[in-house]
């Protein structure tokens, strides 16, 4: 069941690789960002380059190889929002490596808690999409990336399931939520500010 729960990791890594993407493409289109939260993706940057690392100290080629692209998917979201330049690339590269040695050289309880605080990284997200819900404004939020970051979490609970681990369980299930609930309030702004033109 192990080597079936890593081939669900790799399908959602590799899914989840695409989630910064539409993001990305969205903020170039609109030429802003408004309504979408800087945070969240800053979070997401510590959480990949956290579970990448956590990906190499359990041999894991699954979570480690797709959290370390999704860390430079999300990277273009980042820079996206903050600018292309090398004060934020560094910053970035710096933040990665950070929590990355945190998770190799950390106590791991520690290191476990952390993880799954990370799990709500895109909390602050949903907390502005909530506040935004009573708008007729379109934001510049993704609802193809929210999609794809959704379908990315289907399988890496098929992962932590079939591989009995319990805090891929927890992390995937808080992920799972705030996503979905993001998701859920960011469509009925969409169809509002549809209805509304």
């Amino acid at each position: 069941m192990h080597a079936i729960g890593e081939i669900f990791g790799f399908i959602g890594g590799f899914i989840g690789i695409a989630t910064g993407l539409p993001q990305m493409l969205r903020i170039r289109r609109l030429g802003h960002a408004d309504g979408l939260e800087l945070s969240p993706w800053v979070l997401m940057l510590v959480l990949f380059a956290a579970w990448t690392s956590f990906g190499f100290k359990v041999a894991s080629p699954s979570i480690m190889v797709a959290n370390l692209l999704t860390f430079f998917t999300t990277a273009l979201v980042v820079v996206a929002i903050t600018g292309n330049t090398f004060k934020s690339w560094s910053l970035i590269l710096l933040v990665g490596a950070g929590a990355g040695l945190f998770v190799l050289y950390g106590p791991v309880v520690l290191v476990n808690l952390i993880l799954v605080l990370l799990t709500a990284a895109r909390l602050p997200q949903l907390i502005r999409t909530w506040l935004n819900r009573a708008t007729a404004k379109v934001t510049a939020v993704s609802i193809p990336s929210l999609v794809v970051a959704l379908t990315s979490m289907v399988f890496w609970m098929g992962f932590a399931l079939l591989t009995e681990n319990g805090l891929v369980v927890v992390s995937t299930t808080v992920s799972l939520a705030i996503t979905l609930l993001t998701a859920l309030v960011e469509l009925r702004i969409a169809k509002r500010a549809a209805t509304s033109v």
